[in-house]
């Protein structure tokens, strides 16, 4: 059976979660992978919490439901629960945070014996710097596809601006600065945390 790299994006309604996992599977599958991305949300509101799932994998076949148990985990938004981003983050797994430096309140909760790799990108500063706001609200989507790229290695920067290119409709300049931004941009935090 081929190996199937999993990943959970959590945020809020109007970041851009759901056009997030579709880019990012986008950009993998330019890179020549399968890809699935699919989204689970309750009240279509700004501001509600949002989980979207990609899924990742050389063969076509994959199933389309939750992932408990993810590979890597991205956190657009600081505010939603620790217990919730890292439930099932797997041993050796990679947590992306939206955060400015050491901002991690993720940790304050985390009590496990399972070691992860811990990244940050200030992504809502980058999608205020590029004008990516509806209101004051940062639409930090395409920053975090970025980061995200960068440190899972599945894709590279050109694919991901292909990507949006292809996925997004507006603010296509700024959005594409916004990836290269976040590429270049994210830092490992730590090493591993247990």
């Amino acid at each position: 059976m081929e190996k199937i790299t999993e990943f959970r994006l959590h945020g809020r309604g109007g970041q851009g979660i759901v056009v997030a996992a579709a880019v990012f599977a986008e950009a993998v599958f330019r890179e020549g992978f399968y890809a699935r991305a699919f989204s689970l949300f309750g009240a279509e509101r700004r501001g509600a919490p949002v989980t979207a799932f990609v899924r990742v994998s050389s063969a076509a076949l994959m199933p389309r439901c939750r992932i408990y148990e993810p590979d890597c985990v991205a956190a657009l938004d600081v505010t939603i629960s620790g217990d919730t981003v890292l439930a099932g983050l797997k041993t050796a797994g990679l947590l992306l945070v939206n955060a400015p430096d050491r901002e991690l309140s993720y940790l304050n909760d985390f009590d496990s014996a399972t070691a992860f790799r811990i990244f940050r990108v200030d992504a809502s500063a980058i999608a205020d710097q590029h004008n990516l706001t509806i209101g004051a609200f940062p639409v930090v989507n395409t920053v975090m596809v970025g980061a995200l790229a960068r440190i899972t290695g599945l894709a590279s920067l050109d694919s991901v601006l292909a990507a949006v290119e292809k996925r997004i409709s507006t603010r296509r300049d700024q959005n594409s600065k916004a990836v290269a931004e976040g590429y270049r941009k994210v830092k490992e935090v730590s090493g591993v945390v247990r």
